[in-house]
């Protein structure tokens, strides 16, 4: 029975894997990059500035159309101490080829979950339409 039940779990994990039971997934995310990306950067969370700028890998992301209150406030601070719950995660910028400062500018998703939306459902952070260029909001 014991070996049945092995044999059983090797053929799933087989299938799965040559038939793509989870790679539809991926699959599926790999292809909601907006065509207009410049680039994409992905990777872990290293360090959380404030509200609207993270860095990935140690790159600094300033995230598009998202206006937060400044660290130098008490609603900034507030706001960062929340940001920083995503340190360590997964993101997904998409780059829109534009450099503020040492930044580069995008839209990025956190595990899945649009970045920018999150922290305007969450906290006080604002949409900046006029840096929402590709009008996702």
């Amino acid at each position: 029975m014991r070996y049945f039940l092995i044999l059983v779990v090797v053929s799933f994990s087989i299938f799965s894997f040559k038939f793509g039971f989870w790679g539809e997934a991926s699959e599926a995310s790999v292809s909601k990059i907006d065509t207009r990306a410049v680039s994409v950067l992905k990777g872990t969370i290293t360090h959380v500035r404030d509200g609207d700028t993270f860095e990935i890998n140690g790159i600094p992301v300033r995230i598009s159309a998202l206006d937060c209150a400044e660290n130098s406030t008490p609603e900034g601070k507030k706001i960062t101490r929340f940001a920083k719950k995503f340190l360590g995660k997964q993101a997904v910028c998409e780059l829109t080829g534009a450099k503020t400062y040492d930044r580069v500018v995008g839209y990025c998703s956190i595990e899945g979950k649009d970045f920018a939306r999150t922290m305007m459902n969450e906290t006080s952070c604002k949409l900046w339409a006029k840096y929402d260029v590709w009008d996702r909001y």
